[in-house]
């Protein structure tokens, strides 16, 4: 599973694959995330706008406690999705770690 930090303009954002073990829990994440109620926050122009990931069977966006699927928006007020993309960023972006982490509140 492809996964892109979206926190970037002019530069390619970061991106890196998901082995099937961590894309298996990100799955359970998921799955244990009720609809949400009312619309997602619409992201800022600059700065962190949050993880898309997905592979051939659809695409998600995980940004401020929401998750926008395929099948709808998904509330996750614990931040669970972001905090597990966050904690499997790359070493080569770790100093993007603690800025994306402030965010996340």
């Amino acid at each position: 599973m492809l996964v892109e930090l979206d926190i970037f303009s002019g530069r390619p954002n970061p991106r890196w694959e998901l082995d099937e073990r961590d894309r298996a829990e990100l799955q359970r994440l998921q799955a244990a995330l009720a609809p949400a109620r009312g619309a997602p926050p619409e992201p800022p122009g600059l700065g962190y706008k949050g993880f898309s990931y997905g592979d051939a069977s659809g695409h998600c966006r995980a940004f401020q406690g929401h998750v926008e699927c395929p099948d709808g928006p998904l509330a996750d007020p614990s931040f669970s999705v972001e905090r597990f993309l966050l904690d499997r960023l790359p070493a080569e972006f770790a100093p993007l770690r603690d800025r994306i982490a402030a965010s996340l509140a």
